[in-house]
């Protein structure tokens, strides 16, 4: 199975070169404000797709998909698209689960303070591929390259990670850290491959390729 991965394209998502694959993922950020403007211009975009598999989950950004989840169902009625924010999906045997939810910054949308990350995090389901809209801590998760001291991942997250090691994880949000991957390995002989997806820089410039993962 290939995977075909993006996020944070903040309405300049036409301007990113798709490969082919069998699942386009579009981690969140796909807007900057949510507005139905916006949002056609995503319909519009995935409609344009010859993908056979498209899944999809909002970002922090998507501030109308927390206010009104109904558009939500709107987008997927429109595309044959699948949201998969706080669902399970299968494809071809292949579990995926998908999260828009980040820890709080600002007053923007599908965010969690510390217990609530934590709740949330202890009890969502085990799958192969983890579609997060934020990152773990300490897992491609700096704002740039001159701080790469400051972390800003979430850390239940990462001790979700560890505990389930799913084959594949992969987020955006911190454009920093976009266009990286990396395997994890864990302490008891498993890994992970992560993967910020994330197209644009710390300038809003698409400025990275699209990232594509085989199962």
């Amino acid at each position: 199975m290939k995977i075909v991965a993006l996020s944070d394209s903040h309405n300049s998502t036409h301007e990113v070169e798709v490969l082919d694959g069998d699942v386009l993922i579009h981690a969140g950020d796909f807007s900057f404000m949510g507005k139905s403007v916006e949002l056609d211009d995503f319909i519009g975009w995935l409609n344009k797709q010859p993908h056979k598999h498209k899944l999809w989950i909002p970002g922090n950004h998507e501030l109308s998909l927390e206010d009104f989840s109904y558009n939500m169902e709107v987008i997927d009625n429109e595309t044959g698209a699948t949201c998969i924010h706080n669902k399970e999906y299968e494809i071809d045997g292949i579990k995926f689960f998908g999260t828009a939810h980040t820890p709080e910054y600002g007053n923007w949308a599908f965010m969690m303070n510390e217990e609530q990350s934590k709740r949330f995090w202890e009890h969502a389901p085990e799958a192969d591929v983890i579609v997060s809209h934020g990152p773990p801590r300490e897992i491609l998760d700096s704002s740039t390259p001159d701080f790469p001291k400051k972390r800003l991942g979430c850390v239940s997250f990462k001790k979700y990670l560890e505990r389930t090691k799913p084959k594949v994880a992969l987020w955006g949000h911190i454009h920093g850290s976009g266009g990286k991957t990396e395997v994890v390995k864990w302490d008891d002989g498993g890994e992970t491959f992560c993967a910020n997806v994330a197209v644009m820089d710390e300038d809003y410039a698409v400025s990275r390729p699209v990232t594509v993962i085989e199962i």
